[in-house]
């Protein structure tokens, strides 16, 4: 008969050690770890769905308003109102502003957008702003996230079925489950044999539907500017490409994708006179239309509904969100002038305006009444949206509710 090993003192020691040295790995890897430093706070209970607006009101009164320094435009995600500001991500009720939901973490986020049901906060790190989390605008619970290079900023857009993160030299396309449909530009380390991991050019201006990309590009030893159009292929860092060279426009002239609709782009070029230019997927160009005026650096796009609104800084130009055809401008009357972009509200376009919003028939530009509104001036250009009942404002760093 086999004689049984005893365990030594020795044994004991060794043992308690391992034990030690394991708890001590394991609390250093939670201390520093991104879930320590996260503060996720769910909603009690699903947020309620909004009830559209019947009629646009005849009268407007502020009755909220919050920072959120980190979004562009009013994000209204699953009925919930987010704001982004400092390290905070929330979801608020849009009729009282209160805090329903809300996810922060110990970094200052980069940017706050959104896609389906979710709100999308993205974080920095040694990377570049890369760190993406969500969260189900509904109930405030955690969903897809995901980690990438990046630049150091970014700016975020999107058309609510995709994401597009744009740097200085880089830049990528998500779906809603995050996983990266799209990449093009600067690595930190070459991915494939033969792929530079430096950036060739510099982006400067950039626009993406759920099927394309469309970036301006500057690059070295270059006069000109060119348009890269780009669509996701089978592999994501080998997108589909083509080049469009712009003759005679050079880098920092103003040049700017204003907006893509499927695979069609609308470009603003300022030589020989400032237009839109419509570019189709071959890169021909369409169509154009001139630009009274070269645009404001904060010159501002949205989408209304059918129809896409540029508002250049004293006017505002419509266009089909189906082909980017030109359909009619909202010029300035008097003193009287669009101070940014448009929403739909009840079938009515409502324009920002400097005395409050101008009330218009979106299929013909008609004008029907002014809804008078006081507004601090210089904060930027006034971006809006509707949620429900209440029409949101983006003013530079705040977001400001307004109700009849």
């Amino acid at each position: 008969m086999v004689r049984p090993e005893r365990r030594t003192r020795a044994d004991v020691v060794a043992a308690v050690v391992i034990a030690a040295v394991v708890v001590l790995v394991a609390a250093i890897v939670w201390w520093t770890s991104d879930a320590r430093a996260t503060l996720s706070r769910p909603a009690a209970s699903p947020v309620p769905t909004l009830k559209p607006a019947i009629a646009v009101p005849t009268a407007l009164r502020q009755v909220w308003e919050a920072p959120s320094a980190r979004t562009s435009l009013p994000l209204v995600v699953s009925g919930a109102v987010v704001t982004g500001d400092g390290r905070a991500m929330q979801g608020r009720d849009p009729a009282t502003g209160d805090v329903l939901w809300s996810y922060e973490r110990d970094l200052d986020l980069c940017g706050v957008t959104w896609v389906y049901n979710y709100a999308v906060a993205v974080y920095p790190d040694v990377r570049g702003c890369g760190q993406v989390s969500t969260v189900d605008a509904r109930t405030g619970m955690r969903g897809p996230a995901r980690t990438s290079y990046a630049d150091k900023q970014v700016t975020l857009s999107g058309d609510g079925t995709t994401v597009l993160s744009a740097g200085d030299t880089r830049l990528e396309m998500w779906r809603s489950d995050m996983v990266r449909m799209l990449s093009y530009g600067a690595l930190d380390a070459p991915l494939n044999p033969g792929k530079s991991a430096s950036p060739l050019c510099r982006f400067t201006s950039a626009a993406a539907s759920s099927t394309a990309v469309s970036v301006l590009e500057a690059c070295p030893n270059q006069a000109d500017v060119r348009l890269t159009l780009l669509r996701p292929s089978d592999e994501e860092d080998t997108p589909e490409l083509k080049y469009v060279p712009q003759k005679g426009v050079a880098d920092g002239s103003g040049a700017r994708v204003v907006a893509v609709s499927d695979t069609t782009t609308a470009l603003y070029v300022p030589t020989p006179k400032p237009r839109l230019d419509i570019v189709d997927e071959t890169g021909a160009t369409i169509d154009s239309t001139v630009v009274p005026a070269a645009p404001s650096p904060e010159a501002t796009t949205s989408r209304a509904g059918d129809l896409i609104t540029w508002w250049t800084g004293d006017a505002l130009m419509v266009f089909s969100a189906t082909n980017l055809k030109y359909r009619y401008t909202v010029a300035a009357s008097g003193a009287n002038a669009p101070v940014g972009p448009a929403t739909i509200m009840a079938g009515k376009l409502l324009v920002p305006v400097t005395s409050g919003y101008d009330v218009f028939d979106p299929a013909t530009g008609a004008g029907e009444r002014n809804i008078p509104l006081q507004r601090p001036a210089g904060k930027g250009p006034v971006v809006p949206a509707v949620a429900g009942t209440t029409l949101l404002e983006q003013r530079g760093g705040e977001l400001v509710a307004l109700s009849g």
